[in-house]
């Protein structure tokens, strides 16, 4: 305070010197701003003569270009805009000529008659730049021309006003610097007195000055040092609170009353911390009974002095989390941090039962799944991982390298054969080769122990590691085997269709054609002499139209479009009468041996099954040769299938079987029950194992041209498959083959009906009328004179129409109606069924090419009493006719009726 009474009476002694002092410094400093203010204005008056003399030369300029723009465009708009700027360049001209802002230009030597002479130009351009638009091009060149002649003159005015101006500025200048020079020398001399009596009264005054200032700052500083610590507690997201030596609230920001709104009413600088215990025991946030407090305040407190730190978590009623950090420090005080981990506790718990939720969802997955970090180290894996590589618990543990796991499934042969070792390290480096590239997959197979079949897809993760997914696909394998076994059948089934289509549609045809070659060879062998040197020639013809009927017949059966006459059949007469006949084609180096023959009845067709035995044995001779002896074993027992086993579980008893076999079809598509089984086995050389699947394809022969067709056992699987039956071969190489054929047998009822059934003889031959129907005259020709020659009248008809007309005029005079099925005008169907409706005891009897199952009720549903297959030989022919007529009800009595005898 006395310092600042000093101060004051100070300034009141040496206030009139501060008075002179300051009038002093006012007018230096106004003369200055005088002179400075002086100058301003000569330089603005310049740059205003230089301003206007530049804009006169500027508009010059802009006239000129206006000129140009209305030459290259002439119009209303560019005309308009040149006079415009022709009157602005004029205006610029006039006042240079008179008035007070100019005086100082028209001092300039020769500016004034410069621009009298200008202002004559323009004047003189005046009318023609008003009358632009009736001006020529030469005109407007000549305005041009002038204006070049005018820019000399414009500028060399402003050249001049230039040189002037900057002549007066200066001399005005220099004026003005001299008289200024001398004001700032009188100025320093002032400064210089007043800088003497300055120093002397700041020197007081900074004395005085320096006190106060220090006890400002330390009052300032220490506000601003507890507003920034206030700021930076009340910043953070902490809650957090300071105790003194005293356990009372030294400080604590807003965060910590947030998190504690129980103690919020009762916090406050200087508070004891166990009155904050009880606050909080008060407003609900710690349940303790009444009567327990004062003890439950006196633990707490004794356990947070027993402790120099302590971290623990604690869960407030109102749901929050928090994880409270206390630490004492050196000189006695209590440091609380408190954090709200609510949200973390939160993740925690979503992060527990995304974990759960994911394992569930991998133990429940088809798939084994493992994951392997970037040093293949197993991380994550499910149930179905170990169920599927069939690993030990106890084997598979969290961070187990995975070179382990593939070194024991090489040791238990997973991988394929070869060392254990070798196996894995080849696995490992391609997987690091997949790892270093981070992308990609690779795919691995792997055949267990118990026949499983394990797929392995291998992932390259992008933050390195891999991920291994297994899946079981032994059934998927089976599945896709057994797709490429439907494909084949139905591959099969196609080419037995086409082959079906072609045979039916070229047998109708060649049928007649070897009919007419069988039925003339026939009449010829008959009409000749036995000891003519060409019976053998004709001898051979039947021979080769036979084979060619027979021919027609395989393909026929192989396509199952030929019909089969199917009945109750003992099937132990039936191999017995083949095989009877069967031993005198043999070759003599093959022995035919007969093994057991257990009596079977099955509903089959007995030629058909000869048919099966002949092409069979005879395949299994032509395999044996002629050169060396070998045996061929024909043998039959009854058996029952189940519907589930399969081709090998039905091998005959004591046949061995070794590697290097080859085995086709099965008998697991049968239907459950009792079954024939005929097996016929060779000593031959045996079938390659690769051969085996095509040797029922059609055309298909291993033999030289001309000793086989190739339709054999195609013939054999088209009647198999028509009695409903399978077949099994099995071939070994050097051993021999084996073909296993299943047929089903009747039940015992229908075997009982097979005994009881009585043939009917037919009547003797020569005795009966016949109508012979066939648009093929070569065939009706040979036919009808074959069966007149066996005794029969014979009425031959190339056109059913015809026949139908006879028929009707006399349905009494024939015993026997013999038609061909396929005609042009009428198939024998309709004819059948026409002549039934006139006579319905007339026996029909027709002859087919080929005949399919369904084909063959249809048509045995017209009348027909019997369907004979074309070609046919003359014994054939008889037998058939012989058994038509014996399969009449009666023979009524027809007035008129002529039988021819032999």
């Amino acid at each position: 305070m006395a310092t600042m009474r000093e101060f004051k009476w100070f300034i009141v002694r040496h206030s009139l010197l501060i008075v002179a002092f300051t009038a002093c410094l006012a007018g230096v400093f106004f003369s200055i701003q005088g002179l400075i203010q002086q100058r301003e204005l000569i330089e603005k008056e310049s740059r205003i003569n230089i301003w206007f003399l530049a804009q006169s030369e500027i508009e010059f300029l802009r006239f000129t270009e206006s000129l140009k723009d209305y030459a290259l465009a002439p119009g209303s708009d560019t005309a308009g805009e040149t006079r415009e700027r022709f009157e602005i360049f004029w205006s610029r001209l006039i006042p240079l000529l008179e008035g007070r802002q100019t005086a100082d230009l028209r001092a300039i030597e020769g500016l004034v008659p410069l621009v009298e002479n200008m202002i004559g130009e323009l004047e003189a351009l005046e009318p023609l730049i008003y009358g632009l638009e009736e001006l020529s091009d030469p005109q407007l060149a000549g305005i041009a021309q002038k204006l070049d002649y005018l820019r000399t003159p414009v500028h060399d005015m402003v050249r001049r006003g230039l040189l002037y101006e900057s002549d007066e500025v200066s001399r005005a200048r220099d004026l003005h610097n001299a008289l200024y020079y001398k004001l700032i020398g009188l100025f320093a001399l002032i400064l210089i007195g007043v800088f003497t009596i300055l120093w002397m009264l700041c020197s007081q005054i900074l004395k005085t000055n320096r006190a106060v200032t220090e006890k400002e700052q330390a009052a300032t500083q220490a506000i601003r040092a507890r507003n920034e610590l206030e700021l930076a507690i009340n910043s953070i997201s902490e809650g957090f609170i300071i105790f003194d030596q005293n356990d009372r609230v030294e400080l604590f920001n807003q965060r910590y009353v947030d998190l504690h709104p129980m103690q919020a009413d009762d916090l406050a600088i200087g508070v004891s911390f166990q009155d904050l215990l009880r606050s909080a025991v008060r407003n609900g946030g710690v349940k303790i009974p009444a009567d327990e407090v004062e003890d439950w305040v006196a633990s707490v407190t004794e356990k947070r002095r027993a402790t120099e730190s302590t971290k623990f978590e604690s869960r407030l009623s109102n749901g929050i989390w928090l994880h409270i950090s206390e630490r004492w420090t050196s000189d006695g005080r209590l440091v609380g941090v408190h954090t709200d981990i609510t949200e973390l506790k939160e993740r925690e718990r979503l992060v527990s039962e995304k974990s759960e939720l994911l394992r569930t969802t991998l133990d429940n997955m088809k798939h084994g799944i493992a994951v392997f970090d970037s040093d293949m180290r197993l991380m994550l894996f499910n149930q179905r991982f170990l169920e599927i590589n069939e690993y030990a618990d106890d084997l598979v543990t969290g961070s187990l390298d995975y070179r382990e796991l593939i070194k024991h499934a090489a040791g238990r042969g997973d991988l394929g054969p070869g060392k254990p070792d070798q196996i894995a390290e080849a696995q490992i480096s391609s997987i690091q080769k997949l790892l270093r590239t981070r992308t990609g997959s690779q795919r691995q197979v792997r055949h267990i122990g118990d026949g499983r079949i394990v797929e392995a897809i291998v992932a390259a993760l992008p933050t390195g590691g891999f991920v291994k997914t297994y899946e079981d696909i032994t059934e998927r394998t089976d599945a896709e085997a057994e797709r490429a076994r439907l494909t084949e059948m139905y591959h099969a089934s196609q080419r037995t269709q086409a082959l079906g289509t072609l045979a039916g549609g070229i047998a109708h045809d060649f049928n007649n054609i070897i009919g007419g070659i069988l039925g003339n060879c026939s009449l010829m062998i008959s009409d000749l002499p036995k000891n003519s040197p060409i019976q053998p020639r004709l001898t051979q013809i039947m021979e080769a139209s036979t084979r060619a009927r027979d021919l027609v017949r395989q393909i026929l059966t192989y396509s199952r479009n030929a019909g089969s006459d199917r009945n109750p059949l003992d099937l132990q007469k039936a191999v017995k009468d083949g095989l009877g006949s069967l031993d005198l084609q043999l070759p003599a180096n093959i022995s035919l041996k007969i093994g057991q023959l257990q009596p079977c009845i099955a509903e089959a067709d007995a030629a058909q099954i000869h048919q099966l035995l002949v092409n069979i044995c005879q395949n299994a001779a032509q395999a044996i040769g002629e050169l060396t002896s070998g045996t061929i074993t024909i043998s039959m027992e009854s058996c029952f299938l189940d519907g589930s086993a399969d081709a090998l579980n039905q091998m005959q008893s004591g046949h061995q079987i070794s590697m290097g076999r080859g085995i086709s079809g099965q008998v697991s598509d049968l239907k459950p029950g009792e079954y024939a089984r005929i097996g016929i086995t060779d000593t031959g050389p045996g079938i390659p194992a690769e051969l085996i699947p095509r040797i029922f394809e059609p055309f298909f022969t291993t033999k030289r041209i001309g000793e086989g067709t190739g339709l054999g056992l195609a013939a054999v699987q088209g009647i198999i498959r028509n009695h409903e039956g399978a077949i099994v071969v099995e071939s070994l190489e050097g051993v021999g083959t084996r073909f296993d054929i299943y047929l089903p047998i009747l039940e015992k009822t229908r075997v009982a009906a097979v005994a009881k059934r009585s043939v009917v003889s037919p009547a003797s031959p020569g005795t009966e009328r016949l109508m012979l129907v066939d648009d093929d005259r070569i065939l009706l020709s040979v036919s009808q004179e074959i069966l007149t020659r066996l005794g029969y009248t014979v009425d031959g008809f190339v056109d059913p129409e015809e026949a139908i007309r006879a028929f009707r005029r006399d349905a009494g005079t024939w015993d026997l109606v013999v038609t061909d099925r396929k005609m042009p005008k009428i198939t024998g169907e309709d004819l059948a069924l026409s002549l039934r409706e006139i006579r319905t005891d007339i026996p029909i009897l027709m002859l087919s090419g080929f005949v399919s199952n369904e084909e063959h009720e249809q048509i045995m549903s017209c009348g027909v009493t019997a369907i004979v297959g074309k070609p046919v030989l003359p014994d054939e022919l008889l037998n058939a006719v012989m058994s038509a007529l014996g399969h009449r009800t009666d023979t009524p009595e027809r007035p008129g009726l002529e039988r021819k005898t032999g």
